[in-house]
């Protein structure tokens, strides 16, 4: 199968995203963990964010020079809005269920904050899956 530089760095994206964040949550959410957000808690988060940039700039350097970058046109543009259409409606609706969550169970700082990350990183797989999906299809 011959994948187009798009769907190359979809895919890459997915993998580290799902890697680093999978790591991260994997350790933060379960098991001890204190009941209010710490400067430890902070540097674990940066910390996740940092590998997640470190590795995602090296595999867009290496696919940029190994692969051929095609131009964005109207067919990519609309795939992407439809991702991002996704995204933002699974993040607007775990923000409102969060906002309910933090308020009738007197939800703590600690897990309250890693909630509301990972309904980012949430969203963030959404659009990936979603433009693969739209790709794969062929839209």
């Amino acid at each position: 199968m011959n994948l187009s530089y798009r769907e190359k760095s979809l895919w890459g994206t997915l993998a580290v995203t799902m890697a680093v964040y999978g790591y991260y949550f994997g350790r933060a959410l379960t098991g001890t963990h204190p009941a209010e957000f710490d400067a430890a808690s902070i540097s674990r988060v940066v910390a996740a964010v940092v590998v997640l940039v470190a590795i995602e700039v090296a595999y867009e350097i290496v696919l940029a020079v190994t692969s051929k970058v095609d131009p964005k046109d109207e067919r990519d543009i609309l795939i992407e809005s439809k991702a991002y259409r996704n995204a933002y409606l699974l993040l607007v609706g775990a923000t409102f269920w969060l906002m309910w969550t933090i308020v009738a169970q007197q939800m703590r700082s600690y897990m309250a904050v890693n909630l509301m990350f990972l309904s980012v990183v949430a969203a963030e797989i959404v659009k990936s899956v979603t433009q693969l999906f739209l790709y794969w299809r062929g839209l």
